[in-house]
């Protein structure tokens, strides 16, 4: 059985608005805080004492932007598959794994 590897797997219809969401989310990701560095050191901190310092604050603000929105907008995906609930009153919803640890019960 042959394992697609790579992009192959991100142009699979199934993934292609993670592609997307994740192309845009990285060329943002390179562009906006480059940009924002430049923009503050050569218009909006000119007249600051070290523009320098204030244009790299603005740059790493613009990457946390960039970050916060990538992670909500994962975030607010709907998923796949509904969860499903155990309803036997004993468990913790993962009947797929062994029971290890202090939840392992004993049958000795």
């Amino acid at each position: 059985m042959s394992q697609k590897k790579g992009y192959s797997l991100l142009l699979q219809e199934q993934n292609r608005d993670v592609a997307r969401k994740l192309g845009s989310a990285t060329l943002a990701m390179f562009t906006l805080p480059i940009l924002a560095f430049y923009v503050g050191l050569h218009f909006l901190f000119t007249n600051k004492e070290d523009p320098l310092m204030w244009s790299g604050g603005l740059a790493v603000f613009f990457a946390n932007v960039v970050i916060v929105g990538y992670v909500v907008s994962a975030f607010s995906e709907e998923d796949d598959e509904p969860e499903q609930r155990v309803s036997g009153g004993q468990g913790d919803g993962d009947e797929a794994g062994p029971r290890v640890g202090a939840f392992k019960q004993r049958t000795d």
